[in-house]
């Protein structure tokens, strides 16, 4: 009997030690991100270059990469962790169990803004979500932003991301003509997660949550 039960015993201890030791990693990298109050809508761009930032902290770029790890591979263009400035801009409440922390990555000129969705009862940051960025090059060039707001009464907050894209037909040509598309993602708020959900009419959600152009 102390043989049969001996293995178990030890197995939850041994995944009760790993929880805990997630958790402590992920405890430096929240002390980056001020507490700010919740403001119920926020709309969530990048700053122009006349605006004052929000004001942040610095983060090391081994310790954010190494937190994270692979909620950050979706965003390609920032897979060279040294080279990027990685700012903690706020920390605010999305419910009871939630917080979200607003940070920025810089590489080079292209910027991009993300929500990192931290539960504070299991003390780990659970995802990753895009509110924001600005990347591209010649040929085009994407402009991303995005609304937090309770879009569909439940009392939960949702998320509404609105994509511009801009490129050039005939750019070497004397006869070039600018392009550009507007989009929209419609994410709600489901059991821990920002889930993308169908939307019947894009075109009256573009003009709801509308978002600055560069162009």
């Amino acid at each position: 009997m102390v043989i049969r039960f001996f293995f178990p015993i030890l197995c939850l201890a041994w995944m009760g030690s790993c929880t805990a030791q997630d958790a402590a990693q992920d405890a430096p990298l929240l002390k980056y991100f001020q507490q700010s109050p919740s403001t119920g809508t926020l709309h969530l761009e990048l700053p122009a270059d006349d605006e004052k930032p929000i004001p942040g902290d610095t983060i090391p770029n081994l310790l954010f990469f190494r937190t994270l790890g692979k909620m950050l591979q979706e965003v390609d263009y920032i897979a060279d962790s040294t080279s990027c400035t990685v700012v903690g801009r706020q920390r605010f409440g999305l419910n009871q169990t939630y917080d979200a922390c607003l940070v920025e990555i810089t590489l080079s000129w292209f910027k991009h803004q993300s929500l990192l969705l931290y539960n504070k009862q299991k003390n780990r940051f659970t995802e990753r979500v895009t509110v924001a960025e600005w990347y591209g090059g010649d040929g085009g060039q994407v402009l991303t932003g995005s609304w937090l707001i309770d879009h569909d009464g439940d009392q939960q907050q949702d998320l509404v991301r609105r994509v511009i894209e801009h490129w050039i037909v005939g750019a070497e040509s004397d006869q070039a003509i600018e392009k550009s598309k507007e989009s929209v993602e419609l994410l709600r708020w489901k059991n821990g997660h920002f889930v993308k959900t169908p939307i019947r009419d894009s075109a009256a959600l573009i003009k709801k949550y509308p978002i600055r152009s560069v162009w």
